[in-house]
């Protein structure tokens, strides 16, 4: 009985100090790290460059390409491909986006993985709204001529 007791004085003893650590909030140094497995949704980015994918945890990533990845608007699903090990391992720089198109399938492959900011996303917007003026303008010139 009292073996036991000194032994459970002493597991507190250790447990206390790591209790007592503060939270670590995530570095903003440290690369983020958006796993395959966590995937939940996907936004497409005006301009064919970029791609926003929001993780189970709600987390919103942007995926940048190192070119334009066309038709991504006009996919149901995504896939993938990593070359880490299983699906725990982080996207990143080098790994692919694979989509069925009908010619074949097309792949776009991910220059860099950073997270998405409000001022990301108030890019987006005023990049979305300029490509629909000037979409506007077009219209509006072949309708007068």
């Amino acid at each position: 009985m009292f073996r036991s007791l000194v032994l459970a004085a002493a597991l507190v003893c250790v447990a206390v100090p790591t209790i007592a650590q503060p939270y670590r909030e995530q570095d903003r140094r440290e690369a983020p790290c958006l796993r395959q497995r966590n995937i939940y949704d996907y936004q497409v980015v005006p301009g064919n460059r970029s791609l926003v994918v929001t993780d189970l945890s709600r987390q919103r990533f942007r995926l940048n390409f190192m070119g334009r990845c066309y038709n991504l608007q006009h996919q149901f699903g995504l896939a993938f491909k990593s070359r880490g090990v299983g699906t725990l391992s982080c996207i990143e720089r080098g790994d692919e986006v694979l989509m069925n198109d009908p010619v074949g399938p097309n792949q776009c492959i991910i220059q860099s993985v950073q997270l998405q900011t409000r001022d990301l996303d108030r890019a987006d917007m005023e990049a979305m709204h300029d490509r629909q003026d000037r979409q506007d303008r077009r219209d509006e010139r072949r309708r007068n001529d």
